[in-house]
């Protein structure tokens, strides 16, 4: 529990929370490769719904944990980085974001969405591939702390919001069946808003305070400093 960023191993409370940060993405991946595992021929089923809840429900009780300890930490310490202490406190719910919108993709599943066999079958394989490196790059960057690879993610992971978009619209045009229109719009929508969590959570790094979610917010409604 909370307490627990303060025993043992030498390290600080920011270390230990930003190693928190980490094992919450790495379970982040687990929801979305199980969903995507789902939705690309797998199918639903109750061990997977129920290790997706489970695997999701530690990140809930983990985004918790984190800011209890920088709240404490902010309390006690007199040489509270304030800097990190704020950014923390405001990416760790962009990294419980990316394991909700990744079991969103599961209840696609759920539905009866599977992509197997379709023609643009392997556009959507392409970006789940695209989006699921994009996770584990990083959470890699996120673990070293390594500020040119976060902002090299975050150029090559802006391009992808404008090509999910244009994929939205084009279901939304689709003259098909309802129910393909309706999975891909979805599908294309929860991996923007999982691409513009994990870039948030590049800010972290890189970015002051006052522009952290800054991709979290339409191009168009971004305020430039």
């Amino acid at each position: 529990m909370v307490m627990d960023f303060f025993r043992g191993g030498g390290q600080s409370t920011i270390e230990e929370v930003e190693k928190t940060l980490v094992e919450m993405m790495e379970n982040a991946y687990v929801v979305y490769e199980e969903a995507m595992g789902a939705v690309f021929g797998g199918g639903k089923s109750k061990e997977t719904k129920k290790h997706v809840k489970k695997t999701d429900k530690e990140i809930n009780v983990a985004q918790q944990e984190v800011r209890r300890a920088l709240v404490m930490h902010a309390s006690v310490s007199p040489t509270t980085d304030i800097a990190d202490t704020l950014a923390y406190m405001s990416v760790v719910k962009d990294v419980e974001r990316v394991g909700d919108y990744s079991k969103n993709v599961y209840d696609l599943a759920k539905f009866g969405t599977d992509f197997t066999g379709a023609a643009d079958f392997e556009e959507l394989a392409e970006y789940r591939d695209k989006v699921g490196q994009l996770m584990e790059d990083a959470t890699a960057v996120f673990a070293v702390r390594d500020e040119e690879g976060a902002q090299a993610l975050i150029n090559k992971a802006d391009v992808f919001l404008d090509e999910y978009d244009d994929h939205v619209r084009t279901a939304f045009n689709s003259t098909g069946p309802a129910s393909e229109a309706v999975a891909r719009a979805l599908y294309y929508r929860f991996l923007k808003r999982i691409t513009a969590h994990v870039m948030n959570l590049m800010t972290a790094l890189v970015a002051p305070i006052d522009r952290l979610d800054y991709y979290d917010e339409a191009k168009e409604d971004r305020v430039e400093p």
